[in-house]
């Protein structure tokens, strides 16, 4: 079975995709978010590899420790706090394409992260995506 289990996500708000083909990472395409930090607004790609913590900023800087206002590129709107990680900066969220959410922290470098699901059908659909054969 791939170890790597890829996520698609969309705005809580707006339910667009965060999606963005034209930027790679991991050799996929990467969940874009509207990031301020220090004052400044910019763009932060992210790896959509569940685990990975590969990232790139556009326009703002990438600051170890920073916690960074995380908001939708396309609404604007800031993404849900729903918890506060225990570096104590706030966690967001944002929506599974396959039911469910994710949870990240948003503190630059922290690498605690979710994945929670209301029904685990939509976790298995998710596990069987990405390996239709091993499910067969």
């Amino acid at each position: 079975m791939n170890s790597q289990i890829k996520v698609e996500v969309s705005c809580p708000s707006c339910l667009k995709s965060l999606m963005n083909p034209t930027v790679k990472i991991d050799d996929l395409p990467a969940i874009q978010i509207l990031a301020k930090i220090s004052g400044k607004t910019g763009t932060v790609f992210l790896s959509q590899i569940y685990g990975s913590y590969e990232k790139k900023f556009v326009d703002v800087e990438n600051i170890n420790d920073a916690v960074v206002d995380c908001s939708c590129p396309k609404c604007q709107k800031p993404f849900p706090i729903q918890k506060v990680c225990s570096c104590n900066a706030p966690v967001a969220t944002l929506n599974l394409d396959i039911g469910g959410r994710i949870n990240f922290c948003t503190r630059n470098g922290c690498q605690h992260h979710s994945v929670e699901f209301e029904n685990l059908d939509d976790a298995f659909i998710l596990f069987q995506k990405q390996n239709p054969s091993y499910y067969a």
